[in-house]
């Protein structure tokens, strides 16, 4: 990414999601800049949460030079009453929401189980799981009363259905329950036209694979990776062998242009290099 915050890839201009709102939570960095601007390339309003405020505005900046229509709203999404209210600022403003998508998260390389604290856990699967159920709950109220319902897009992981080695149990305990909800609200969801996907990008070129390489994570924690990274990471490291974030804002786009009838409860993509290890079973 340049210093201007700018991804090195454009997102195809277009008029996919012309009239559609869309809600983009952990909107200011990685997979959630990426979905936020191939949205806004394609005709969508589109609202983007963070809570890292400057970032957010130079991003909101960034996406408005091409004249799409944007807003940044920095909010804490394990927050009720915040949730709550961006989402009644987004149809105060455009009058819907159509789209949602959860990208907001933290990663947690945290050691084997005996070593976790209480903190860690609870930091993890506050913005990981109980985020993902205030917006759920919030895009269900107002899609629920649209006749064209709309879509939830959940950004898991690999960490959804397997574990690739020891330790990172507060990550892949919230990921493995984020699929579990969303699979629950997909049934909730038939017949009000709203669809549930969640969608599982693993070791993606983004801000959070970056700071991993210099043996970190959430900005100054140290990263328990014993037995996780493959050969050619250890060789060229993590951030280097990982898949360009517009891989996932394309698949976004393409799953947010779906008709209500129908349904994609899951997709994933990974490193090719990593087929050893998750073959077909994220």
């Amino acid at each position: 990414m340049s210093n201007d915050y700018t991804p090195d890839y454009l997102a195809t201009p277009g008029t996919a999601l012309a009239g559609k709102v869309a809600i983009v939570t952990g909107g200011a960095s990685g997979i959630g800049d990426a979905v936020g601007r191939i949205f806004a390339a394609n005709g969508a309003k589109v609202m983007l949460v963070d809570h890292d405020e400057d970032r957010l505005k130079k991003v909101v900046a960034s996406i408005s030079e091409s004249g799409a229509t944007v807003i940044g709203v920095n909010a804490d999404v394990t927050d009720e009453a915040s949730v709550q209210a961006f989402f009644q600022q987004a149809i105060d403003t455009w009058g819907s929401v159509d789209l949602v998508v959860n990208s907001a998260g933290r990663d947690s390389l945290s050691p084997p189980v005996t070593e976790v604290t209480l903190e860690e856990w609870n930091q993890t699967i506050g913005p990981n799981l109980t985020a993902v159920f205030l917006v759920c709950r919030e895009a269900f109220r107002a899609m629920e009363k649209q006749a064209g319902g709309g879509r939830i897009i959940n950004m898991g992981s690999s960490s959804t259905k397997i574990a690739s080695g020891p330790g990172h149990s507060p990550y892949r305990a919230s990921k493995h329950g984020m699929l579990g909800f969303s699979k629950n609200i997909l049934l909730e969801g038939k017949g009000k036209n709203i669809g549930v996907t969640v969608m599982n990008p693993s070791h993606v070129a983004t801000p959070m694979t970056e700071i991993i390489d210099s043996g970190l994570y959430d900005g100054d924690i140290p990263a328990y990776v014993d037995g996780w990274l493959d050969e050619k990471e250890m060789k060229e490291g993590i951030h280097a062998s990982c898949i360009d974030v517009s891989n996932v804002a394309e698949a976004a786009l393409y799953v947010a242009t779906r008709t209500p009838d129908v349904t994609i409860p899951t997709m994933a993509m990974y490193p090719t290099h990593k087929a050893h290890r998750y073959g077909m079973e994220v």
